[in-house]
């Protein structure tokens, strides 16, 4: 996922980690694998909001670590972070199965909706 028109819904802080909650739309062709370097296209997104919004309450930088995510509302699909590869990958949740969609699906009509786990 390029994170095309990412919109950063909510902020929480807490001692050692934080959530972001957030929603992007769809690739117009699911990258093989899941989307590479989730992480640095999620710091890049969150300084890019952060400087929209003159915010610092939510850091960016290199140090920011991505957890876990938590799929919300994506249609019929399930987004899941595969931590040790640093990828997003969506599962197909209207298959029998729920295998992950192929490669170049287009998944341009569908709004992803997850909350980030950072520390």
């Amino acid at each position: 996922m390029s994170l095309a028109n990412l919109a950063i819904e909510a902020r929480s802080n807490k001692v050692s980690d934080f959530k972001v909650r957030m929603n992007f739309d769809g690739d117009d062709a699911y990258p093989t694998g899941g989307t590479a370097t989730f992480q640095a296209l999620f710091r890049a997104a969150v300084n890019a909001a952060n400087a929209a919004l003159s915010d610092s309450n939510v850091r960016g930088d290199e140090s920011l670590e991505i957890l876990d995510i938590i799929g919300g509302d994506c249609g019929q699909y399930v987004a899941f972070y595969d931590k040790t590869n640093d990828k997003l990958k969506v599962l197909d949740g209207g298959s029998a199965t729920r295998a992950e969609v192929t490669a170049t699906t287009d998944l341009s009509g569908t709004k992803f909706n997850i909350t980030v786990i950072c520390k």
